[in-house]
């Protein structure tokens, strides 16, 4: 009899997160660094940035951990820094950035809900 695995489907998440988060970083960047954004320069451009780096390096540990203390507490620092970007990213009125911090959210819950533990 034939058994079926299901797919290795842990690091989906983890490189939704760090897509997403590279890319929320450029676009922050652009904000930041831009011309005629109306954030130009601001300490808020520059936080978001700062922020959209820090979730993709939460993205890289969470790829490499799979269970344990370190990965809950990278998960929960992932979504506290995620949803602290997105507010920010809502005051600044960068719209893009908001539909991208999004997907890191939808990231952090595909990594949540598909995690595999040793058994």
């Amino acid at each position: 009899m034939k058994t079926h695995q299901l797919p290795h489907v842990t690091a989906s998440g983890p490189l939704v997160i760090i897509t997403a988060a590279v890319l929320a970083s450029a676009i922050a960047f652009y904000y930041f660094a831009a011309p005629l954004t109306g954030v130009t320069g601001s300490a808020g451009a520059m936080l978001v940035l700062i922020a959209s780096l820090a979730l993709a390096l939460d993205g890289f540990v969470l790829r490499f951990r799979n269970s344990g203390p370190v990965f809950i507490l990278a998960w929960i620092l992932g979504l506290l820094g995620a949803l602290g970007t997105f507010t920010a990213a809502v005051f600044l009125h960068a719209w893009w950035l908001v539909a991208v911090v999004a997907v890191v959210l939808a990231g952090l819950l595909i990594t949540l809900g598909f995690r595999q533990t040793k058994t």
